[in-house]
């Protein structure tokens, strides 16, 4: 493979990537490889989006002016990246909102930052997915722009956003969102909730499954199934004593009254 031809499959690569470019022409020298890398921005051929990451800029077009589609850096930044939360919503087209902050698991040390007014924000894998082996239970690949990129699935996404509802744009947006969800997987919700191993994951779910067990077509028995790992004591969705709430036996939740009265569905009358 020529160096074009890397550039045109690789329109955004890390640096590994390259040196396992180059270690196939037979150079694994690193001081060499760096070498490749500095000619190539100096040329103005490629930009840094940060250290260790870099984006070709087409035949053309100026590095000044190149745009880089967030969603692959994203899910380039680090070589385990998976597109998550509110980002995965985004990929899945049920997203209410489109934000400028780009989420991404990753087992890998890696610091959020900014590129091009956006905001890069890694999470770390829950350790319990971890232990089970279970990282990569309800990720899927994409094509994007000829990569191929690791996104949460809409059943996965569905808990995830529910689980932290504060990685995904505060309870609203995620109400708003689950809300565009047309079609989702309930055995596989069941079954990520369960190796998440949370009571309160389980209280959270079962109740905006109940809120849509019509269009979802959830059975009586999956949310006895969630119910029975409830957890033991009430839990309180938003811990502000300015949110006046509501208990909710079945799930032991005391659901603030915002959510359960959609109040942002109330029609505004000012003029």
């Amino acid at each position: 493979m020529k160096i074009e031809e890397f550039f045109y499959s690789h329109p955004i690569f890390r640096q590994e990537e390259f040196a396992a470019f180059k270690s196939k022409q037979g150079i694994s020298n690193v001081g060499t490889i760096y070498q490749a890398l500095h000619h190539y921005l100096k040329t103005q051929r490629l930009v840094a989006v940060r250290r260790g990451l870099y984006a070709v800029v087409p035949p053309n077009e100026t590095s000044e002016g190149l745009l880089i589609d967030p969603y692959l850096i994203a899910g380039k930044t680090a070589g385990d990246s998976i597109l998550a939360y509110h980002t995965a919503l985004e990929i899945h087209g049920a997203a209410y909102s489109l934000f400028q902050q780009f989420t991404f698991l990753t087992a890998q040390k890696v610091k959020s930052f900014s590129y091009q007014e956006r905001w890069f924000q890694p999470v770390a894998i829950p350790q319990i997915l971890k232990e089970k082996k279970a990282v990569n239970f309800g990720v899927e690949v994409i094509n994007r722009a000829g990569l191929e990129l690791r996104v949460t699935n809409v059943a996965r996404t569905f808990v995830d956003v529910i689980a932290r509802a504060d990685l995904s744009g505060g309870w609203e947006e995620v109400c708003r969102s689950i809300s565009n969800i047309a079609v989702l997987d309930i055995d596989e919700v069941i079954a990520y909730c369960f190796k998440l191993g949370s009571p309160v994951i389980n209280a959270k779910v079962g109740f905006f499954l109940e809120q849509r067990q019509g269009a979802f077509a959830v059975s009586d028995m999956i949310l006895q199934q969630l119910a029975a790992k409830k957890p033991k004591s009430p839990h309180y969705l938003i811990k502000s004593k300015r949110e006046p709430s509501q208990f909710i036996k079945r799930w032991n939740l005391m659901m603030p009254k915002t959510i359960l009265n959609r109040t942002w569905e109330e029609p505004n009358y000012d003029v």
